[in-house]
């Protein structure tokens, strides 16, 4: 190895360790998560068991709550059926978007920006962002990993085209835009285009400020090219919605129903929050400390010319349109504005660039040999990391290595780790509070080993109660449950005699001997 490449090698070489524990550390310590990553588990397994890739399926059952387009099941489905069922199969998808989104920054930064530190530190804010790193984002089996990684990729590929001159490249990144959102509407179906408002803002705003390829929007409406890469965006997702509604009729009206009805014109899950809440979100934690340092961004593209200071502008715009328009809805959930932490963390990669590179003229203090000023760049560099991102950066690792449920989940997310504990018994019961499609999970994955797990709700999805003693919850002298809530077993109490096979935490492994009326 040549003397020169040592350094840069050393950086990318720990760069991708530093990628390694906030994404992938412990991915299965935790059992699956309520309510949405359950689900999408259980729609996972099933359609890696069916072979069926164009209606997901909910315990034997068309998914009807659920209805997002199936890419990210695809994705888990995939794992699944090459590494397992199991956590990291579930979760791997999310991790490893999380990755390409940050090599994505990096790539952006170097090809097109001609900045590959600005990338660099870009991805690293992002890795130390606690809103990106976490729960329903990059170490969860949830769509917005996905998500945020193909909006924030067709941002990037349009403004690679807004750039171009070049008449073949133009054409080429248009196509490429389009492709990119196809694939985030085949994640997230109406979520995946909320980025095309602040794309059409900035692009109306601002191509007549660069060359004569920019056109007017009425020109750009006149190119063929521009409806052929429309057809590649709409027609994936618009042909997955007409084939799963003709397979599974009714499944457009749920649609509309559950994304646009439900959750954008009515509050759902209690989500009623202010409109101002995730501006609120990224100030108080959710983006600290880094938003402290988007003005220094913003100052440095705004003082440039040409490409850096379009892109700053791209990036301020979409990421207001964004936020406001998410902001609008009723239903306001902390990691629906996941795909603006991209945006933002390439706005602090900027201002931070210009910190390092500003830093290290300054302090040349005369003639200087070629190698001695690589050096002197890496250890500023290093310094600068160092003192930025340790910090955040344990407290992001920390947050991996001792990865909890949160307290008002955990009493019905303990089947899992019980269901190990007392791996020798094959055939039970586990009756729960209330729809738990961790159980549903997880009994699937056992029952694959050879169990006989049933599980029972006393109280199921659409609300309806059941009763100890009669229908699904009538069990017979020497049957076997699992229960682990304390108002099942308040219920239980009043109708069974049981003793206690197993015990761990609040769960039970006990065998019905007699009805109390018996007696």
């Amino acid at each position: 190895m040549k003397r020169s490449q040592f350094l840069p090698i050393l950086f990318i070489a720990l760069f991708a360790v530093a990628c390694y524990f906030p994404l992938f550390l412990h991915l299965d310590h935790m059992s699956v998560r309520l309510w949405d990553e359950a689900r999408r588990a259980v729609n996972a397994f099933e359609m890696a068991q069916t072979g069926n890739l164009l209606v997901t399926h909910y315990d034997g059952a068309p998914e009807m709550w659920g209805t997002k387009p199936p890419f990210l099941i695809w994705c888990q489905a995939f794992f699944m059926k090459l590494i397992g069922y199991n956590e990291v199969a579930l979760r791997l998808p999310s991790a490893l978007a999380a990755l390409a989104t940050v090599i994505l920054l990096i790539l952006f930064c170097w090809k097109i920006l001609k900045r590959p530190l600005a990338g660099f530190l870009a991805g690293l804010v992002l890795l130390t962002t606690k809103g990106y790193v976490g729960a329903h984002v990059a170490r969860s089996g949830d769509f917005d990993s996905l998500l945020t990684l193909w909006e924030t990729s067709y941002l990037l590929a349009f403004f690679t085209f807004f750039c171009q001159t070049d008449f073949t490249k133009k054409k080429k990144w248009l196509y490429v835009t389009a492709a990119f959102v196809a694939l985030a509407g085949l994640t997230k179906g109406i979520a995946g285009f909320l980025f095309l408002p602040g794309i059409l803002i900035f692009y109306i705003v601002f191509n007549q400020k660069q060359d004569s390829e920019n056109w007017s929007i009425p020109d750009l409406l006149r190119w063929r090219h521009t409806w052929l890469a429309a057809l590649v965006a709409i027609v994936p997702v618009a042909s997955f919605y007409l084939l799963r509604e003709a397979a599974n009729p009714g499944y457009l009206a749920a649609v509309m129903d559950n994304e646009v009805g439900g959750r954008y014109l009515e509050t759902q899950g209690g989500h009623n929050h202010p409109w101002y809440h995730y501006f609120e979100w990224l100030w108080r934690e959710q983006f600290q400390p880094w938003l402290l340092f988007v003005p220094l961004g913003l100052t440095v593209g705004f003082w440039q010319k040409g490409r850096l200071q379009s892109l700053t502008w791209l990036l301020l715009i979409n990421s207001l349109a964004f936020l406001l328009i998410i902001s609008f809805a009723k239903t306001r959930i902390m990691w629906y504005m996941a795909p603006v932490y991209p945006s933002l963390a390439l706005l602090v990669g900027i201002g931070f660039e210009k910190l390092v590179t500003g830093a290290s003229q300054a302090l040349r203090p005369g003639p200087i040999t070629s190698h001695q000023s690589r050096v002197t760049n890496y250890l500023l560099l290093f310094t600068f990391v160092a003192a930025m991102f340790y910090q955040p950066y344990r407290s992001i690792v920390e947050q991996a290595y001792m990865e909890q449920h949160p307290s008002w989940d955990w009493h019905e997310l303990k089947y899992r780790d019980f269901m190990r504990k007392v791996k020798d018994v094959k055939n039970y019961t586990i009756v729960h509070a209330k729809y738990n499609s961790h159980v549903v999970f997880y009994s699937k994955v056992f029952n694959l080993k050879g169990y006989d797990i049933r599980h029972q709700p006393v109280t199921d999805f659409n609300n309806q109660k059941f009763e100890f003693g009669k229908g699904p919850l009538k069990f017979e002298p020497g049957d076997t449950l699992m229960v682990c809530e304390n108002p099942v077993f308040a219920a239980l109490d009043t109708v069974y005699r049981y003793e206690v096979l197993r015990t761990w935490d609040s769960c039970r492994l006990l065998q019905i001997n007699k009805l109390l009326k018996n007696e």
